[in-house]
């Protein structure tokens, strides 16, 4: 039976960008399934970009908060925020990786406040060694949130152990996707390529992609390698690409907003990363049987079974990288059983229903007592 709209519960998602990244493509997601007969929904965007052409593509109601300015929280920002969320009265504010949403909800007595921690922004070593001022600050978010979502149940543990989060208050969510069956056609010809897809950044480590890349193309082998993504370090990997004589192997192929459609121009996936949660790319590549590869960081060893649904390898190691790359080029059984193995476990654990209906439990979880 159908609640009328003074009834539903009104939720207010925020985001800190309008990119077309994992935690866009999760907000999206999570404002297109919840159950539009409970919930009223609606997202806040810092600037006008690509995430609000997609929201006006498939009406999704969100507003922009920093009236055209940059910066993810300008001060200016946040007091739109503050008059936006006073004025709407919503019963839930679930933030997606920012604090300052959560502290005006709590200053304004939302009933239910979520920091939706997609992955820790930290190598383990910056972990270990953060200073006293970084530490603090860390352990004070705790106080602004009725629940913080991990995107993986190592990040729990940090919150836990580290920043001394109650075990009760953390929630550990794993990402979804859409189901699809759509298959596009590899053109690839006789070359095997092995992509990459991620911003051009510290933590995802394209370098060691490149170095491998070098080291493979000395090969006599087709190979091609394709490197999808923008960001603060385009051009030294693109003086890297030169220096190492590799223009006609390696691309720079620049931002994509249609993740699905380049994974399957791809005969391998590579994730060179050196701190993540759980990528949103790896759950692309296990649903459209493109063979991965990745770095053993953060949740992903709760996602990729080494040998099983895929490789993992150790960070910064371009050794074992060239190693296994060469193996999986070369070993066409054995991509086989690791894709069949993930397509399988995708189906049965990281679809978007089963996370839609994990969230509408921890929505209703203040009255229900269910967590």
């Amino acid at each position: 039976m159908n609640i009328s709209e003074t009834d539903k519960k009104k939720v207010l998602l925020t985001v800190n960008n309008n990119r077309l990244s994992g935690i866009e493509k999760f907000t999206f997601l999570l404002a297109e399934y919840l159950n539009k007969d409970k919930y009223s929904v609606r997202v806040g965007v810092p600037t006008y970009g690509p995430l609000c052409e997609l929201f006006e593509k498939n009406e999704v109601e969100y507003f922009i908060f920093n009236n055209g300015r940059n910066e993810s929280h300008s001060i200016k920002g946040i007091c739109n925020l503050f008059n936006h969320i006073r004025k709407y009265k919503y019963d839930i504010v679930h933030a997606q990786a920012g604090i300052a949403p959560c502290m005006i909800a709590k200053f304004l007595g939302v009933k239910l406040i979520l920091e939706h921690k997609h992955g820790l922004d930290f190598t383990d070593e910056q972990i270990k060694n953060m200073n006293i001022v970084k530490l603090y600050y860390e352990r004070t978010k705790k106080y602004f949130t009725d629940y913080t979502l991990t995107g993986c149940a190592k990040d729990k543990l940090v919150l836990q152990n580290k920043f001394k989060y109650r075990e009760n208050t953390v929630i550990t969510v794993y990402n979804g996707l859409e189901n699809t069956n759509e298959i596009f056609k590899k053109v690839n010809g006789n070359k095997f390529i092995i992509g990459t897809i991620g911003r051009l950044t510290f933590q995802k480590g394209q370098e060691y992609f490149i170095e491998m890349a070098k080291n493979l193309s000395d090969e006599n082998k087709n190979f091609e390698f394709h490197i999808y993504g923008e960001g603060e370090n385009y051009e030294s990997y693109n003086k890297l690409i030169k220096n190492y004589g590799i223009e006609e192997k390696v691309f720079l192929k620049g931002y994509t907003n249609n993740v699905s459609e380049i994974m399957n121009t791809f005969d391998l996936f590579v994730l060179t990363s050196r701190y993540e949660g759980i990528p949103y790319v790896i759950l692309e590549a296990m649903r459209n049987s493109v063979p991965v590869i990745t770095t053993d960081v953060g949740g992903i060893s709760e996602v990729i079974q080494n040998m099983y649904n895929g490789i993992l390898v150790e960070k910064e190691n371009v050794k074992e990288l060239f190693k296994f790359v060469k193996l999986l080029s070369e070993d066409k059984n054995l991509c086989n059983e690791l894709t069949v193995n993930a397509k399988k476990d995708f189906e049965e654990k990281y679809t978007i229903e089963k996370t839609i209906d994990f969230i509408e439990k921890i929505y209703e979880s203040k009255e229900k007592k269910i967590l």
